[in-house]
């Protein structure tokens, strides 16, 4: 059999396939709930309870991810404010940790594959130099806190 048959069959193979397997159900019985609603809070999945996520987690996401004015920030009352500052400071600690990561790992690998700053494109070194600056405010900003 030649080898473009061979890979034919294998598709063909792999488009009749279920996503799930050989005729398993879906573990979740919402699967494809279209909203949360239909979820009984009360359920357990291999052992484990659903918690509900706090009204703060849920502030403190839109608040990081999406841009949220000051005066937003201030005013809801899912939270007081020293629960504020403490859930923010962990939110950055975490941040920080997971940045930390990423610049260790790509530190190591330049190391070694033997990439000097003289590889890095234009706008990189540009980046650099911009977050480098932003660290020292930042610094300065804690500093002062």
């Amino acid at each position: 059999m030649s080898l473009n048959k061979q890979l034919e069959e294998k598709l063909k193979e792999l488009e009749e396939m279920s996503a799930t397997g050989a005729g398993e159900a879906y573990d979740s019985k919402y699967a494809f709930s279209k909203d949360d609603e239909d979820e009984d809070e009360n359920a357990e999945v291999a052992g484990y309870k659903k918690v509900k996520e706090s009204k703060f987690k849920q502030f403190a996401k839109a608040s990081f991810l999406t841009e949220v004015s000051y005066k937003d920030y201030k005013k809801d009352e899912t939270a007081t404010s020293k629960q504020k500052v403490n859930q923010s400071i962990k939110e950055v600690n975490s941040r920080l940790l997971k940045i930390e990561r990423i610049i260790n790992h790509n530190i190591k690998l330049k190391t070694e594959e033997g990439i000097d700053n003289k590889q890095y494109w234009k706008s990189t070194r540009g980046s650099l130099y911009k977050i480098s600056e932003r660290m020292m405010r930042i610094g300065e900003k804690l500093r002062k806190f």
